[in-house]
């Protein structure tokens, strides 16, 4: 069979060097193993891996020790919502106390409703100044520490529950969210900080959460030609943001779900209302005939309803009704527009961009820099991720695979790329090794594990592969070997782990290939088909002692290349 886990996963990926046999299983002690078969997304490995280790934060704070991520090579701050993306990979390479400490460090600082910064580094205010002018210091006797929050934006809050619920969600450690953190435990102070959101930031008339124009999820307005641009402020223009409401909505509906688990029945349906009455604004905002969320409502600066925002329609996508019809339409508009305006890939984070000069800051102030018209990763994944689950399986592998493709040219991750593709910011981005791991791992390799459960859901379909992963927090792992043999006609999957519970394994079947029969150990079992958009799956209930599963199939026609929208 697979045969157990048991390197380090730097012993295993970076060992075949001098240079990686001295870092060997030193600092990320979980493990990633996995080959797909595609020579990119295969390359793509290694560069998750560094670039997680080269954002690797360490300082002593209000709580202890803070173990996290930087956003970047060009940032020391521990930002909340680079470290909340970071997870689905840290999880799988990372000691507990990188999952959990930077979390309790930001709830130690939590202003008097429960508001929070967006980040917290070691050092002196004056040391952060030139970016964040209104750097403050917060550390207490015995600490350094510095902290400011980029007020133009909504997202810090909402960002932080998800983490939380995701660090739950993983461990099932209920003592956790009793811990106390300055005299509230964990999940008091995870409620405080989305009710901070609903007293500070909620349109009650439109259900919408209020940020400053930005270019989507960004944080710079367009009225400041210096650092001002980063804070609400009088002349500030602003409108109620899609990324924020969407962002928000996700995570109040994680939040009701744990509360749900911990039998709150009235805290979950408390949050369940307002995931719901967000959820409603976010639906005014979807364009049937465009095919897209709008990036905001109604505002000040002009009718911008024709720019397809990546980062908010990507969350949007996970929160929103009618997903799967929905995201066969953004994702067609990602594509017409990726040709349209000459983008690598389908990572353009706004399509068509504000015109040069519409932000005065020199970040953003031409198209298709930064925020305005660059390529993110970081979203570009996401929206991966929301085309795997929902029945886009072979065009989010196809733009994964340019995406992996444009980081091997580049040798690393970069903050943000051109049109063309070129690296621009920081070389090492923390976000979109997030992202990106979170779609391979959760999309392509379809493995959802959490403490109370774990099911495959198998996207390699006509290419054969396999993946070893172990969190390190948890000792749980998992490994399957995946193989399309005959031409695709005999589909063959071993796979075990140490989780105790029983799941679902799911295959997504090749493209013109039709079920004939389905074995597990040589015997014939139950099983269940369905489909989710264009992707047809069998699946079957399982323990996850060793087992092989054999799918047997047929020809029924050709089969299909990912569908390119002209």
């Amino acid at each position: 069979m697979i045969g157990r886990i048991v390197l380090p996963c730097f012993a295993l990926l970076l060992a075949t060097t001098a240079a990686g046999a001295e870092r060997a299983g030193e600092r990320l002690q979980g493990l990633v193993s996995y080959a797909t078969g595609d020579p990119e997304l295969d390359a793509l490995q290694p560069i998750l891996l560094r670039t997680l280790e080269a954002n690797r934060k360490e300082f002593p704070g209000v709580t202890g020790p803070v173990r996290a991520f930087g956003a970047g090579a060009h940032y020391p701050q521990v930002w909340v919502r680079d470290n909340a993306t970071v997870l689905p990979l840290s999880r799988f390479l990372c000691p507990r106390e990188y999952l959990t400490s930077w979390i309790e460090e930001h709830l130690a600082h939590q202003d008097g409703i429960g508001g929070i910064y967006d980040w917290i580094a070691a050092g002196n205010p004056a040391a952060f100044r030139a970016d964040s002018p209104l750097a403050r210091e917060v550390g207490v006797e015995g600490t350094v520490l510095s902290a400011d929050r980029n007020s133009v934006a909504s997202d810090q809050e909402s960002s932080l529950v998800l983490a939380v619920t995701d660090v739950y969600r993983i461990t099932g450690d209920r003592a956790w969210l009793d811990r106390s953190v300055r005299g509230r435990s964990v999940l008091e102070r995870t409620q405080d900080a989305l009710n901070a959101l609903l007293r500070r930031r909620l349109d009650g008339e439109t259900g919408l959460l209020v940020s400053g124009l930005t270019a989507d999820w960004g944080d710079v307005s367009p009225r400041w030609p210096d650092q001002r641009a980063i804070y609400l402020d009088a002349v500030t223009p602003r409108v109620g943001s899609l990324y924020a409401s969407a962002l928000f909505s996700r995570a109040a509906s994680s939040l009701a779900d744990l509360l749900d688990s911990l039998g709150r029945r009235g805290r979950a349906a408390y949050w369940r209302h307002h995931a719901g009455r967000v959820r409603a604004g976010i639906e005014s905002l979807w364009q049937e005939r465009r095919g897209f969320y709008r990036m905001h409502g109604p505002g000040p600066l002009g009718d911008h309803s024709d720019r397809f925002a990546l980062g908010g329609n990507a969350i949007a996508l996970t929160v929103g009704a009618h997903a799967e019809t929905r995201v066969m339409r953004v994702m067609d508009v990602a594509e017409r527009r990726r040709r349209r305006y000459g983008v690598s890939t389908i990572a353009g984070a706004l399509l068509p961009p504000f015109p040069t000069g519409f932000f005065v800051h020199p970040a953003l102030r031409a198209e298709w820099t930064y925020q305005n018209g660059g390529q993110w990763d970081w979203f570009g994944g996401r929206l991966l991720l929301a085309a795997f689950r929902s029945g886009e399986a072979a065009r989010a592998r196809a733009g994964l695979t340019d995406i992996a493709r444009k980081a091997s040219l580049n040798r690393g991750l970069y903050e943000w790329h051109t049109r063309e593709g070129e690296g621009r910011g920081s070389a090492s981005y923390a976000g979109s090794a997030g992202a990106l791991g979170a779609a391979l791992f959760e999309g392509l390799f379809g493995i959802d594990l959490a403490a109370a459960r774990l099911n495959l859901t198998i996207r390699l379909a006509e290419r054969s592969g396999h993946i070893r992963l172990q969190e390190a927090a948890t000792g749980t792992w998992v490994a399957y070997r995946y193989d399309a043999g005959g031409g695709a006609r005999r589909l063959r999957l071993e796979y075990e782990s140490n989780h105790p519970g029983t799941g679902r394994v799911a295959l997504l079947l090749p493209s013109g290939r039709r079920l004939v029969a389905v074995r597990r150990d040589g015997r014939p079992v139950p099983y269940e088909r369905s489909r989710v958009g264009r992707d047809e799956y069998v699946a079957i209930e399982t323990d996850y002692r060793p087992h092989v599963v054999e799918a047997t199939c047929e020809i029924v026609g050709r089969p299909f290349p990912p569908r390119i929208v002209e």
